[in-house]
């Protein structure tokens, strides 16, 4: 292989690619050691790729029809999995919306006064936060698993 480039590859390039060379770059190909040996390697792989396209199977209606059923289906279940979330979350914001403005700024002081009274030992508070923690991370994986 020669380390040389020359500077008409990507018009030999782009001529086997349509599969037409011109007198021009045919003349040139013969006279330049670099063009001859592309045309010969980008050649057989472009025949190659060509071959393969014939020879790919086509697959029957019925499969590409229930492959398109089952892409509509699972793109209509992330769609509607997207939307639940959405109001969920909606719906989460306007119930803490809702408490606050029915119970104002007394609930946040009694919530303080509440945990300021309650003594835990450090163990009992590592379990709880631990599976506070960890609750959400379940549930999750739960629905997950199919």
């Amino acid at each position: 292989m020669s380390a040389e480039l020359c500077h008409r590859e990507a018009d030999l390039l782009d001529a086997l690619a349509r599969g037409y060379i011109g007198a021009e770059l045919d003349e040139h190909v013969a006279s330049c050691s670099s063009c001859n040996e592309l045309r010969l390697v980008a050649g057989a792989l472009l025949d190659e790729r060509a071959e393969a396209i014939v020879e790919a199977p086509i697959p029957s209606s019925g499969a590409m029809w229930y492959r398109m059923r089952v892409r509509a289906r699972h793109e209509a279940q992330t769609q509607a999995r997207r939307s639940l979330l959405l109001g969920q979350a909606a719906t989460v914001a306007i119930a803490i919306l809702l408490v606050f403005s029915f119970f104002g700024a007394d609930v946040a002081f009694a919530v303080r006064d509440l945990v300021a009274t309650i003594r835990l030992s450090t163990p009992l508070l590592l379990a709880l936060a631990t599976w506070i923690l960890l609750a959400p991370l379940a549930g999750w994986v739960a629905i997950r698993q199919k």
